[in-house]
């Protein structure tokens, strides 16, 4: 249109150039230059006008595009666009919202949009409209929509009155936002909280939340009769307020301590009620809150009964401890006893062979006297320090049978291991039938020699080794099928431990038995 307004114009210009021609004719060479001068301007004209159509034309594409996209944003918007009449008709909307309806684009413009509202929240949506078109405001409210398949569907509109130039109500203006996935977080956010504060009130103990301060706010006490305190009494208030000092400072200590660990657990501290004493085990964690000094979640259990039970059973404990001491002590006073008596009968003997039979039975007895003896003054009534009984049981042998300690050395290589009962007195009579053996018999003639007794642990096992460098055993003798009571005891008693004896006759014997540790159950 444009184009042929400028043509139009160009066709005026040259008709009015053919009559100044004609009518100057005689005009000669000044008219020629006056026509040239007004082609040339002609021409120039001609080429502005070309290129403004141009600009036209790139304007017109630009303005298209434009209009295209800003379709395409409509439609596709994540948000539903919806323009509706004053009786709430649809007369716009866009793709999404169409989608949000459930229904073709086509089959929803001119419908009311209560139709495809949920019939519990239509009183909701005439209310809104009305408050829009009265306030004339901007205004937001929730509904649930009918889905296609029935399903809940919970959205969100924000609502604006459109006014005409005379400011008038015209229509109304709604985006519509899908909020089903909210509402369902929020649903299960509050099952869980639901949850979580049944499971809360189901904790028997005093739960309660402090700040660095340690003051009060907020506690859960199914059991507040047996506080010192009314927990609503002390909301807003420190636990120096509420508690005595001794408890408050306990409490402030965890405090401290969670403040710096993130938790602290199992401070136990006393009150003293009117109606008794009461024990509580205090549990605390930090609880960080956004912008703020940080917050503690305590829990305080009372556990009264528990200190009593205790309390009682130390005391039985206590009982038995000194019951099995006693026990342990007379055992050793009846295994001294014994050992004296044959002593005393030895001196009626005037048969060497028999004489020496008694002194080794009194030797067996002190042995196991001495053990009982170890036990009674031990602090665990179960094991004994197995390398201190070898000392000492040893050298008691030594001084027994060793008339001259210039001929025969004894040397201990002992590690202090612990021994069970049940497997220290077997092995301590071993000890004995290995040790009394090389004392008596290993240097006869008053020659010299060292007796080794070593005792160390190795894995699992324990190694007990008695060496000497005497005449040593005949190398045909058959130490596990032998006459001697003596190597009898040691095999049966080696096999009760459940050990294993190796013997090495060169250069003297060397008696090495291993057997397992044994771990006591208590």
């Amino acid at each position: 249109m444009a184009e042929n307004e400028y043509g139009g114009k160009f066709e005026e210009l040259r008709n009015k150039a053919e009559e100044v021609l004609r009518d100057k004719k005689e005009s000669g060479k000044e008219l020629g230059l006056e026509i040239d001068e007004l082609i040339h301007e002609l021409e120039v004209r001609q080429i502005e006008l070309e290129m403004q159509n141009e600009d036209l034309i790139r304007i017109q594409i630009e303005l298209e595009d434009s209009r295209r996209d800003y379709l395409e944003l409509y439609d596709f918007a994540p948000v539903g666009y919806f323009t509706l009449d004053e009786n709430g008709i649809i007369k716009i909307a866009n793709l999404t919202g169409s989608d949000i309806l459930g229904k073709p684009r086509k089959f929803i413009l001119n419908s009311a949009f209560i139709l495809y509202v949920a019939p519990d929240y239509r009183k909701t949506l005439h209310s809104h409209f009305h408050q829009v078109m009265k306030t004339q405001l901007k205004k937001k409210c929730d509904i649930e929509l009918i889905s296609p398949d029935r399903t809940p569907l919970f959205v969100t509109l924000d609502t604006m009155a459109v006014l005409d130039e005379d400011g008038t109500f015209k229509e109304f203006r709604v985006v519509i936002t899908d909020n089903s996935e909210r509402k369902k977080a929020e649903e299960k956010i509050e099952e869980f909280n639901n949850q979580l504060q049944s499971t809360i009130n189901a904790i028997p103990d005093l739960m309660f939340e402090v700040d660095i301060e340690g003051r009060f706010y907020d506690y859960n006490a199914p059991s507040a009769g047996d506080l010192y305190v009314q927990p609503e009494s002390f909301l807003g208030k420190t636990v120096f307020e509420v508690l005595p000092p001794e408890a408050a400072a306990k409490i402030m200590e965890a405090l401290k301590e969670a403040s710096e660990k993130g938790k602290h657990r199992g401070m136990i501290y006393q009150l003293t009620l009117p109606y008794g004493e009461k024990y509580f085990e205090l549990s605390i964690a930090k609880k960080p809150v956004p912008k703020s000094k940080s917050h503690f979640i305590g829990l305080a259990r009372d556990i009264t009964k528990r200190k009593i039970a205790e309390k009682q059973i130390n005391e039985v404990l206590k009982e038995k401890e000194m019951l099995i001491k006693e026990i342990y002590h007379r055992v050793k006073n009846n295994l001294i006893v014994m050992s004296s008596l044959l002593n005393l009968q030895a001196d009626y003997v005037e048969d060497k062979a028999s004489y020496e039979m008694f002194m080794e039975s009194k030797n067996r007895a002190r042995s196991m006297a001495l053990i009982h003896e170890r036990l009674y003054q031990s602090t665990d009534l179960r094991e004994i320090d197995f390398g201190e009984y070898i000392r000492s049981l040893s050298m008691d042998l030594y001084q027994a049978y060793v008339s001259n300690p210039e001929l025969i050395n004894l040397d201990m290589d002992l590690e202090p291991v612990n021994v069970d009962i049940n497997t220290a007195i077997p092995c301590g009579l071993i000890i004995n039938e290995l040790v009394t053996n090389a004392l008596k018999h290993a240097f006869p003639q008053n020659r010299n020699g060292t007796v080794n007794i070593k005792f160390h642990s190795k894995d699992e096992n324990l190694i007990l080794e008695v060496i000497d460098d005497g005449m040593g055993f005949s190398p045909d003798i058959d130490f596990k099928n032998t006459d001697s009571l003596g190597l009898k005891l040691i095999n049966v008693l080696t096999g009760q431990i459940d050990g294993e004896i190796d013997l090495k006759v060169d250069d003297g014997t060397e008696f090495r038995i291993s057997f397992p540790k044994v771990k006591f159950n208590g």
